[in-house]
């Protein structure tokens, strides 16, 4: 089997597993939620590793489940592009702003660091999202504005504990089966050498 099908179908295969993780916490986070949003944000552990495990197809796999989270679970109809939208910002900023040694955490530098791009990128994230669902209507500005720091706050909390535990414990296992995509500087020095 030529090499270019065995990539395509691990491509294939990590967009379909992270989509159907990203609706499942999805649908795990509703059930302690507000109707027409999420405010126990469960996804926000997968954008918080995903970035560095699965690097463009889990972003792809990312956007699908969330589109299929924010459809059948919140009930946005075809609004659900917002949390689409919302998982390309948030993935996105974190696979460019973390550092390969900040991906380790392994010293309190590094996590450090890491956290820090957790805080900013979920901050812009949960900014965005509760400002596209006040401009689409599904909440008032005035709850969106009560909702943006406990929201923030309560998922960037899930996120530093959980994340780093996860890539500190499961990444070495993901690089030895030659499953990790990395950060984007080194997927991108990666592609440079191949």
């Amino acid at each position: 089997m030529p090499k270019r099908n065995i990539n395509t179908a691990k491509e294939v295969s990590i967009v379909a597993m992270s989509a159907a993780l990203y609706a499942v916490f999805f649908f795990l986070s509703s059930l302690v939620g507000v109707p027409s949003f999420v405010v126990l944000y469960l996804p926000i552990v997968l954008l918080g590793v995903f970035p560095i495990w699965l690097g463009r197809s889990g972003l792809v796999g990312g956007m699908i489940g969330a589109f299929i989270g924010g459809f059948y679970v919140e009930s946005l109809g075809y609004f659900a592009w917002i949390e689409s939208a919302t998982t390309l910002i948030i993935y996105g900023l974190n696979w460019l702003l973390i550092s390969e040694k900040a991906a380790k955490a392994e010293t309190k530098k590094y996590l450090l660091l890491l956290l820090g791009a957790y805080a900013v990128t979920l901050f812009i994230g949960t900014v965005f999202v509760l400002w596209q669902l006040t401009f689409a209507g599904f909440i008032p500005p005035g709850v969106a504005e009560v909702l943006l720091l406990p929201t923030f706050g309560l998922n960037f909390v899930i996120e530093a504990i959980v994340c780093p535990f996860l890539l500190r414990s499961v990444s070495p296992r993901l690089r030895s089966w030659g499953a990790y995509s990395g950060t984007f500087w080194e997927w991108r020095r990666r592609r440079a050498s191949a």
